[in-house]
This record gives structure tokens, sequence and C-alpha cells, in this order.
């Protein structure tokens, strides 16, 4: 039994608790701690027992839960299962987003094209593109069969208030860091029936003691579509300022230091004359990114915003550095092989397990590695070898978007079908031996 002394201890460190008003519970701090003898900021809330697994029937309801709308990987991977050219048993029920924090628009319409998009708070920025309801997280629950639960690393009132026990919850490793491992903690502390998927044998180890069932690898999938250029490659050139003959080094992604989106422009300056830095994307450190490659690259560096076509983008380009400690996939990674375009990479994510399975298939870097250790790198992906056309030949078959959601479909079925009842047949000395000794008592 939990103390009086206690709970003021930790009603008072309670993210919930506002002055003397406790938004858990919409009671007074201190009538909560006299008339409550649980609650789940006391750690002392019984976790409820897992509900038998109800078996799918032919269409399966999977809606999703999230913080924003914003285009990042996990979007992008949303968006791919949906536009996936292949016969599956998917219905899309709808996302719940948290709030209106780097709401895309062009996502946004994107998603509404195939189900509807629900939030709690309105805000000027959806411009009537999102559904405002009470509770956004248990409108997706109640019109699902199967809920994803992703990038939370806390929880707030509309997830605790959510019934998450009502239905099975698909949960997504996406990533090795510390802030992955954060939002697995929040999702399996959430509901009673989890399916568990990572996007790597890397992603994979993030469950650590999570779960005890077994962790379904499904490599998220790339548009190939979008990997087929739509634009000649020496007309980009020319617009982003790149002489003939000039070598382009590019980095595309998420302008974000834990991206180490230095390493292109390390590269190009080691490199010197003859040698131009591009880079593609946009993010919430921008300025800071743009800044210190400028002071890397000077004039040879041309920095242009996230682009759907990113076809044309590798094909302008002779080779992609991804050089970040800490990935699911990296997505660019597969995009490239698929287009064709060498990569420089570091050990992450996906790239050790395919390459101890099918061979290199990048011109690898440690994490964190020197200038001259880049130079090198890149100085090999444009001489090329096999490789190239080996990683190109496995991004066809390894990232169809149909595979993938057909995927992701097996292993919804497969964890919710019903298990069978084991009954134990005993043979006739086993028989025997119960009738002696029934007899025996019965004398």
């Amino acid at each position: 039994m939990i103390s009086t002394k206690e709970k003021q201890q930790l009603c008072q460190s309670c993210p919930h608790r506002r002055n003397y008003y406790c938004q858990r519970h919409d009671d007074e701090v201190k009538r909560v701690i006299k008339n409550r003898e649980t609650c789940e900021g006391w750690g002392n809330v019984p976790k409820p027992e897992a509900k038998p697994a109800t078996a799918m029937g032919e269409t399966i309801r999977l809606g999703f839960c999230m913080p924003n709308m914003a285009m990042g990987g996990v979007t992008r991977l949303l968006l791919t299962m949906m536009n996936a050219q292949v016969k599956h048993g998917f219905e899309w029920s709808g996302v719940a987003i948290g709030d209106a924090a780097v709401f895309d628009m062009e996502t946004a319409k994107r998603v509404l094209q195939h189900c509807p998009i629900y939030c709690t708070v309105d805000d000027p920025k959806f411009e009537g593109l999102v559904t405002i309801v009470s509770n956004a997280c248990q409108t997706i629950v109640d019109q699902s069969d199967v809920v994803n639960f992703w990038g939370y690393i806390e929880s707030n009132a509309e997830i605790d208030s959510t019934d998450w026990d009502a239905k099975p919850m698909l949960v997504v490793s996406h990533g090795q860091c510390e802030w992955t491992r954060k939002n697995l903690a929040v999702s399996f502390s959430k509901g009673s029936k989890h399916i568990p998927v990572a996007v790597s044998e890397a992603a994979a180890e993030s469950y650590l003691d999570l779960t005890q069932d077994d962790v379904r690898v499904i490599y998220n999938a790339v548009e190939f579509s979008r990997c087929a250029p739509a634009r000649d490659r020496d007309e980009v050139r020319r617009e982003w300022g790149i002489a003939p003959g000039v070598k382009a080094v590019g980095f595309i992604g998420r302008f974000a230091m834990d991206k180490n989106p230095m390493a292109t422009a390390k590269a190009v300056a080691e490199l010197g004359e003859g040698y131009h830095a591009v880079y593609v994307g946009e993010g919430w450190q921008s300025e800071q990114v743009i800044a210190e490659a400028k002071a890397l690259c000077g004039d040879r560096l041309t920095v242009i915003p996230r682009v759907e076509d990113v076809g044309t983008v590798l094909a302008a380009l002779d080779c992609v550095v991804t050089a970040a400690t800490y990935e699911g996939g990296p997505l660019v990674a597969a995009e490239a092989w698929l287009a064709g375009c060498p990569v420089v990479s570091t050990p992450s994510g996906m790239i050790p397990e395919l390459e101890r399975d099918h061979g290199l298939l990048t011109y690898g870097v440690s994490n964190d590695p020197t200038n001259r250790w880049l130079k090198n790198a890149v100085l090999a992906a444009l001489e090329g070898d096999e490789r190239v056309e080996r990683a190109r030949k496995l991004a066809w078959n390894l990232f169809s978007p149909g595979r993938m959601v057909l995927a992701y479909e097996a292993a919804i079925r497969d964890a919710l079908k019903p298990q069978p009842v084991e009954v134990q047949k005993r043979g006739f000395i086993e028989n025997l031996k119960g009738w002696l000794k029934c007899w025996s008592t019965a004398g």
C-alpha cells in the first residue's frame, strides 16, 4: 500500500498536475490523494490481463495514431503502404494526430485520398483538412480492428483516457537510438495485446526486454515510381549551377544534426575543386546545416527544398552520402540503390545485415568518420564497381511496396489467429495406471 506521503511526492512531480488541479483525474490533487488508492502516476495500477486475440475477418481496418502530420520516414512509409498496387486485406480507418506542429499540407492531402485525419484540438494550419473530435486516439480505436501507435515518448491526457485495451496494437521500431526505446516503452505501457515489428534487425534490438514475442522484421518499401527520373540530368545540373565534368555529391533527407548532414560538405571540402555538394530537404535545423555547409563548401553548394521527384535528383547526382550513427533504414539508401546511384554510408540500420547476407552494397565509412575517410569513400563510389548493380537488383527484389504491405498483413494475421488447444493423448498404460489408482483409492 502506497503511503500518503509517497502519493504527495509523486503528485508533486507529475506532468498532469496544474497547481492544485489533477488533469488526469479531473479533480483537486488533495482529493485525489485522499480518495484514490491507485493511479498510473503512482505506478500501482495493475496491468490488465491480455484479452484473447480475435481472428481478423477478410478485411483488417488499420488505423494510425501519431504526434503530427509531418513528412518524414514514418509518414512516407504510411503513404507507401496506402499506395501499394497489390491486392491486400487492409482498409485504412484513419490517422489521429496530436497537434498542428510541423503540419505538412501536401502530406495531409495525400493521406486524405485514403482515409480521414483526426485531431482533438483545432488549428488554422489545418485549413479544414482535419476532422476535430473530442478524442482523436479513441476515435481511431473505435473505428479500427488494429491500431498502429507510434511517435510518443511520453503520455498525455488524451492518450491516458483512450481505451487501448479494446484493440490489438501494432508497434513498429523504426530505429536504434534512445528516442526509439522511449517510444516503444510508451507504446507497450498502453494496451494489452501488442504485435511487435521492426524495420531492420538492428531496429528490433531496441525492444530490449519489452516483449517475449518474436519481433517480425519488415524492411521499409520504396515507391518505385519516385525513383525514376522525370527530367534530363544535364538540364537539372545546369539549374544547380554545376559545370560539366564536376562531380555532384548529395545529402537527401531531414536537415538535423542527428543525421550527420555535415559529412557531405566535409567530403566536398576535402576533395576540393571539381566537386559540388547538393543538399535536398528541410528540417528544424535547416539554418544551422546550411550555414555550416556554406562555410565548408563556399560557392560549391546547392540547396533545394524537399521534392517528391527524388528520381530526378538521384539521376543528377554522382553519389549520395548517408552518415547517421543510428537509422532504421536508411530509406534514402534504398531509393539510391534502386536508382543506381552509389551510396557512401555508415554501418547503421539495415545496411550491415544486408551486406552480411548479400555482399557489399555501399562504400563504407565508420560512425563519425574523418574527412580523409569520407574523401576516399566518395572517390571509390565515383569510380564504381559491381556493388552498384548488386544493390540495384537487391532493391528491386526487397523493397517492393506490395511485398511490404502483404508482410504487415501476414504479421497481424499470424499474431491474432486463434491458437489451437492442445489435447494431450494418453496411451493404454497411462490410462490403466489411472484406473488402478482410482480403484485403490475407492477401496
